[in-house]
């Protein structure tokens, strides 16, 4: 089949130019390299081992369905492992995760996105360290009901809490409240924090 395309005069740039066309069905051979750069991603603070961890746990389940196969699931599942326990080395005292391997603070924003890793691996067979995650979740609900952290905080860690059925009903009406503070991110992970609890759905 034939495609005729009009090249603007101004996209060449002189006679010694070069016009490259990549023509293909689908996007997906782009995924291939974006997860290789992603086992290379600096593994360290909470987010950036969150951050690589995350698109693991999706690419172990898309790649095979899409015709992609760089690697098995035992590779996804060792690397997947791996960011699990190093979020481990983050816990504090008071059940939330540090910024840092070893840190004495806890951070609620890097806590509530962790969980989301956490708890993805463990529906794959990885569980966490025992107590780990039971103690992120009680850190959570605390700082859900602390009035000094802003409305995207206290939505996103509403959705972590929901996701493990953790999101206690109490705080249902405090959190609809803040929803003109929000913006469309904080919106979304509310509605799917709210989505999780029974007698939401008019909200």
């Amino acid at each position: 089949q034939e495609v005729a395309l009009a090249i603007p005069a101004s996209a060449l740039i002189g006679s010694e130019s070069d016009l490259v066309i990549k023509v293909g069905e689908h996007i997906w051979p782009e995924l291939g390299a974006r997860v290789e750069y992603l086992l290379d991603y600096p593994h360290g603070c909470v987010e950036q081992t969150t951050s690589s961890t995350l698109p693991l746990l999706a690419a172990r389940s898309i790649f095979p369905r899409i015709g992609l196969h760089h690697h098995d699931d035992a590779f996804y599942a060792a690397r997947i492992r791996a960011g699990v326990e190093r979020l481990a080395t983050m816990r504090t005292s008071s059940g939330g995760l540090a910024y840092w391997p070893g840190g004495e603070g806890a951070t609620p924003y890097g806590t509530s996105y962790a969980m989301r890793a956490i708890v993805g691996a463990k529906e794959i067979g990885i569980a966490p360290p025992p107590g780990l995650l039971e103690g992120m979740v009680a850190y959570l609900q605390r700082e859900l009901t602390n009035t000094y952290n802003d409305p995207e905080l206290r939505a996103a860690i509403a959705e972590s809490l929901a996701r493990v059925g953790k999101l206690p009903a109490s705080a249902t009406d405090s959190l609809w409240e803040t929803r003109p503070d929000l913006d469309v991110y904080g919106k979304a992970s509310l509605a799917l924090a709210l989505s999780q609890l029974p007698h939401q759905a008019e909200r």
